[in-house]
């Protein structure tokens, strides 16, 4: 019988009236930082966001803006400078300092990519293979352009502009060089499929994987959505619509592959309306697989819809879990149900077990938003114990103010001919940073154009980082500023060269003193569990891996300054031990 992991964290401290028996802070309520302007001139709507752990940087990416633009606000001075940077590319930016900044990508010439790897301005999608190469793609309404990063998304040295024809693909990193791009091929009615490069990008398989079919009674499934790698049982999983014989969502799940399948396997979740186009998914860190989705409740007999339809009703942003990947489900926990508004655009993120951040769309009264205005605002719930019976969640407002106030249109390319706003697109996102805290994407149309003062063009990129509330991963709070504590280099790649495992089995932190100021108490976490509150004038720790099969550990710092400043620093580490010389 093999052992359980454990973890020996020995604390050391010099002041001898240091006391353990003070348990930690509880975490503060759920918060965001002031909202950062990540471009004043290139559009946002559609924002992705990917976290590099190995090359320590923020990717964000969205759609250029072609399809989004708002007949009204041509007249804008922000015209002149879109049509000057535009590109025919997905825009990307990328952070060095945790959020607090990004830098347009340059591969010259006001390009983001080489073009000969990149042609496509709209649907971008990040993912990160095994090796840390960070995927990105790009449409131009008939091919899927794929292309890839060895630098944490500052350059993108692979990549084909035609991995397929198609529209909306979603892409998954799986082993080194290995990705996998879904897109709804222009080959047939149920045409959605999943194409697969084992080069880093350069190249895409001629031949795709099927993910949708004819069901009894009429209706059909289809892939749809953001889909992910479960990388030990070696499968993909994607989101899938249910709908009857009419094309109208009744139901949603997954889809799930193992390698050397012929087609994916659908999977019902849930029987409902669909107010978006798809569901979002998440898996967690140990497997766990949840659902996130809006609907579309209609009072039968009314006519106040858009275009004589049945007047919408409120409605709620609801969860399912599978602890199978999809073979059994939980039932439904409602995320949001607001009185008298309207939620919808959910996305997913997850961290440790059971523990989740769902951002949500909000109006500010129940409209048919395709033809009728609302003010809208951006909402976050942190969710802890969504793999159990009775999950918390606490929820806050993102940005503070409203990032729209006006009719959103959901008809794809003939909004712009019909002079509807599509300025923030069909979807925002959000994921979680190296801290194991909520970050978040969403395009802005409530700045106006300094020039007329009326409405953009498009939208711009809004970024956003939780500023307290519980981190999802590695335990403690997220109301620290990222900090340099002491904890040594993460073991694994940095600037993607190979470096000698840092974690030597066992190793001692000494907590460093910001410049000025001391540190009054530290609490040290190891795989979200808090294992030690430090207190007195030198703290000090060891930690020691000997005796552990090989895996990764959390091991997060959580330090007070004399002053009152909160600092963090979180590392993983492999269990690996450096090779004796001979």
């Amino acid at each position: 019988m093999i052992a359980p992991p454990r973890l020996l964290i020995l604390i050391v401290l010099a002041s001898a009236a240091a006391a353990f028996s003070a348990p930690p802070a509880g975490a503060a309520p759920l918060a965001f930082s002031k909202p950062l302007l990540v471009d004043t001139q290139l559009a946002g709507g559609e924002p992705v966001l990917l976290t590099d752990p190995v090359h320590h940087t923020i990717v964000y990416s969205s759609h250029e803006g072609t399809t989004h633009l708002y007949r009204p606000g041509l007249a804008s001075g922000n015209t002149l400078g879109f049509v000057s940077g535009y590109r025919n590319q997905v825009n990307i930016w990328v952070s060095r300092d945790g959020g607090a900044s990004f830098k347009r990508d340059d591969f010259g010439g006001g390009f983001s990519t080489p073009p000969s790897k990149n042609s496509g301005f709209s649907d971008p999608d990040l993912t990160q293979d095994q090796s840390g190469r960070i995927y990105n793609t790009g449409i131009n309404l008939a091919n899927d352009s794929l292309f890839s990063s060895a630098d944490g998304g500052v350059s993108w040295d692979r990549g084909t502009a035609n991995c397929h024809d198609g529209d909306r693909p979603w892409l998954a990193g799986a082993r080194p060089n290995e990705v996998f791009l879904a897109t709804n091929t222009a080959e047939g009615a149920l045409s959605h499929q999943i194409f697969t490069s084992t080069d880093g990008g350069n190249n895409c398989s001629a031949n795709g994987i099927p993910d949708a079919g004819t069901l009894s009674g009429g209706g059909s499934y289809t892939g749809n959505g953001k889909l992910y790698y479960h990388a030990p049982s070696q499968q993909l999983i994607e989101p899938v619509n249910f709908q009857d014989a009419g094309g109208q969502t009744t139901g949603l799940g997954v889809g799930t592959w193992h390698r050397g399948d012929a087609a994916f396997t659908p999977h019902k979740a849930v029987d409902t309306s669909l107010y978006a186009h798809w569901a979002a998914i998440a898996l967690d860190d140990a497997g766990g697989l949840y659902l996130v989705y809006d609907n579309d409740p209609r009072t039968p007999g009314t006519a106040g819809g858009c275009g004589g339809a049945m007047t919408p009703t409120a409605n709620q942003i609801t969860v399912v879990h599978s602890g199978d990947l999809g073979q059994h489900w939980s039932a439904p926990f409602v995320i949001a149900r607001p009185s008298g508004q309207r939620v919808f655009w959910p996305w997913i993120a997850a961290g440790d077990r059971g523990k989740l951040s769902v951002v949500w769309y909000q109006t500010d009264r129940v409209v048919d938003l395709a033809c009728q205005t609302a003010k809208i605002s951006v909402k976050a719930a942190t969710v802890l114990g969504a793999d159990g019976a009775n999950p918390t969640l606490q929820s806050a407002d993102v940005v503070g103010h409203p990032v729209a106030d006006n009719n959103v249109c959901q008809s794809g390319t003939t909004c712009v001919a019909t002079g509807e706003d599509r300025r923030l697109g069909d979807f925002f996102t959000n994921a979680l940073d190296e801290r194991g805290c909520t970050i978040v994407g969403t395009g802005d149309t409530s700045s106006k154009d300094p020039l007329t003062g009326g409405d953009r063009n498009v939208a711009l990129p809004l970024f956003i980082r939780q500023s307290s509330g519980p981190a999802l991963r590695g335990g403690g709070d997220c109301s620290g500023a990222v900090g340099v504590l002491g904890l040594p280099g993460s073991s694994g790649h940095a600037g993607g060269r190979p470096v000698a495992c840092a974690s030597r089995r066992r190793f001692r932190i000494h907590l460093r003193h910001p410049n000025g100021d001391g540190l009054m108490r530290a609490t040290v976490f190891v795989n979200g569990r808090s294992v030690r509150v430090l207190r007195g004038r030198r703290l000090h720790a060891t930690v020691d891996l000997r005796g552990l099969p090989r895996g990764r550990f959390t091991v997060r710092v959580q330090a007070v300054t004399r002053r009152g400043r909160h600092l963090t620093e979180t590392r993983r580490y492999h269990t690996c031990v450096p090779r004796r010389r001979r």
